[in-house]
C-alpha cells in the first residue's frame, strides 16, 4: 500500500501536481491551488495520487479513477484529501476524524476545508 491513509482496496500511482491539474478538472479542483497560494507550508508537504486498479472487491465495484487523492505528512501530522466529483464532496481525514464538505447552499467549501485542515488535522 502506498500510504496507510489511502483505502487499501485500490492500487495507486503517485502523480505530480502538474499531472493532477491536467487530469482532475471537477468538483474541488481549486483546493490544491488555493493551498499552494495561501498555505504553502501545507501544500508543499502534499503527495498526490490517482487510483489505477481495484485490488479488492468493494461495494462500489470499480476503481475510483476519477477521484483525486493527496496525503499530507510533515513527520508529526498526517492527513488525507480525497476529491470526489460524483458525490461531489471534499473528504478530509486522518486517524482520528473525518469530514465531507460539499457545496451546501452556497457555502465557501474551500474556506471550510482549509479551516478544518488547520484546526482539526494539523493542530499542534
Amino acid at each position: 500500500m502506498t500510504h496507510f491513509l489511502l483505502n487499501n482496496s485500490q492500487e495507486y500511482l503517485e502523480e505530480t501536481y502538474e499531472e493532477v491539474k491536467t487530469r482532475y478538472l471537477l468538483f474541488g479542483k481549486d483546493l490544491y491551488q488555493i493551498l499552494k497560494e495561501n498555505e504553502p507550508e501545507i501544500f508543499y508537504k502534499l503527495r498526490f495520487f490517482k487510483a489505477i486498479k481495484l485490488i479488492e472487491k468493494t461495494c462500489w465495484g470499480e476503481v475510483e479513477s476519477e477521484n483525486s487523492y493527496a496525503i499530507y505528512d510533515d513527520g508529526k501530522n498526517t492527513f488525507g484529501i480525497q476529491l470526489e466529483p460524483t458525490t461531489p464532496v471534499i473528504c478530509l481525514h486522518n486517524q482520528r476524524t473525518q469530514i465531507e464538505i460539499g457545496d451546501w447552499n452556497g457555502n465557501d467549501f474551500y474556506k471550510e476545508s482549509i479551516k478544518f485542515i488547520k484546526e482539526e488535522l494539523i493542530k499542534n
